[in-house]
């Protein structure tokens, strides 16, 4: 792990999905999660901008929470600082961005574009270091093909899984699975963690994962 005067970094992760969550519990990495807050998810034309300006934005707020952390006087449970990931995903098709989908009926719509075709999971990731203010960020690509589902289909899936919190309304690490015939890429990527980026990324810190 990177060190700052002796001290090893501690590892934020600037997110409130808990699949995020679960993907960094299975490569026993140990962190503390900061829910990102006071800032507003962009969607711009191009959908790597927006992942990179997303990913960028989160890592920056849980960094501005830990220095008014530390300027209020609270105990810096790790004097050497942190490292702060932040990420972002989107579902893209047709040149059109689908995020999270505000409703039941955005869900089944999402669905039913995706239904047959092949859409691409693209995800930001931005490490940055409380100590200095620096970040570097990455992106992934995956390629994901739906097969052909019915509106009864959807209709049954919506109704088992909460698809409200989930980038294009599904969750390909769940009952989702059961949508897709193909994927090209990074399983992970599409539940928003992209596992190689991040550990490249870490790496580029001075952070061993596995250490």
């Amino acid at each position: 792990m990177l060190e700052e005067g002796g001290f090893k970094k501690k590892l934020i992760l600037a997110s409130a999905s808990p699949r995020r969550k679960k993907v960094l519990e299975l490569l026993k990495l140990d962190f503390e999660v900061i829910k990102p807050e006071d800032f507003e998810e962009e969607r711009l034309k191009d959908p790597y901008r927006t992942v990179v300006q997303n990913s960028i934005a989160k890592a920056r707020s849980v960094y501005n929470y830990l220095k008014k952390r530390e300027h209020g006087g609270e105990s810096k449970s790790y004097p050497g600082g942190f490292l702060i990931a932040g990420f972002d995903t989107i579902i893209y098709i047709n040149r059109r961005i689908l995020g999270k989908p505000s409703g039941m009926e955005e869900a089944i719509g999402f669905l039913k574009v995706l239904s047959g075709k092949i859409h691409l999971a693209i995800s930001g990731v931005c490490i940055m270091d409380s100590v200095s203010g620096k970040y570097i960020y990455d992106t992934e690509t995956t390629r994901v093909k739906f097969r052909k589902i019915t509106m009864a289909e959807i209709e049954k899936y919506v109704n088992k899984e909460v698809v409200t919190d989930k980038a294009g309304a599904y969750d390909v690490s769940g009952y989702g699975s059961l949508l897709v015939e193909k994927i090209n890429g990074c399983f992970f990527n599409i539940a928003g963690f992209p596992v190689s980026r991040f550990v490249d990324l870490l790496g580029k810190s001075g952070f061993n994962v596995i250490d």
